[in-house]
């Protein structure tokens, strides 16, 4: 995990990014692929910090989580805090600069669930470093910009990471 922090705007990347990409059980590999452009709503977020959950542990060692199996290349991770280096068109809330923690679950936004405000609860729910859903371990990600929460400057990298973590926690009690 990195403890860095990039201040100001870091830029717009350009090229290809390192990632991290489980091919089977015990088959982890650094990869170059290219750096994602955010879509419409969506930020791109420099990774600064990543946390390896039980969850990564477990698709590494056995390549699956009971019926959620890796069949096709998936990079891992969820647990994350980063910096925006550049925001989507329609993204009015978002600024270049801002660190954030990001929320790994993207809810449908139409279900029953999600329209009660209980988008944890969405049955339709895609999880980043969930199969098919590719992670956080890597330089870059682009996700949607309401999943991206800006981070004080009193909290760390590596404790921003844990924000999701945390939270489940917190709902459980």
């Amino acid at each position: 995990m990195s403890t860095s922090r990039t201040t100001g705007n870091p830029g717009r990347p350009h090229g290809t990014m390192a990632t991290a990409v489980l091919y089977a059980p015990r088959d982890l590999r650094i990869e170059q692929r290219p750096v994602p452009t955010p879509s419409e709503g969506e930020v791109l977020v420099r990774i600064l910090s990543v946390g390896v959950c039980g969850s990564d542990v477990h698709y590494y060692e056995h390549g699956r989580i009971g019926d959620f199996v890796v069949r096709s290349p998936l990079v891992l991770g969820h647990e994350s805090s980063g910096q925006i280096v550049e925001v989507g068109q329609g993204v009015s809330r978002a600024r270049v600069g801002e660190r954030v923690a990001i929320e790994p679950g993207e809810p449908c936004g139409r279900c029953d669930q999600c329209r009660s405000g209980r988008y944890n609860l969405c049955p339709h729910i895609r999880f980043h470093g969930t199969p098919p859903v590719d992670g956080t371990l890597s330089e870059f990600v682009a996700v949607k910009s309401d999943l991206a929460y800006k981070v004080p400057d009193e909290i760390s990298d590596n404790a921003a990471a844990l924000l999701e973590p945390l939270s489940v926690g917190i709902w459980a009690i």
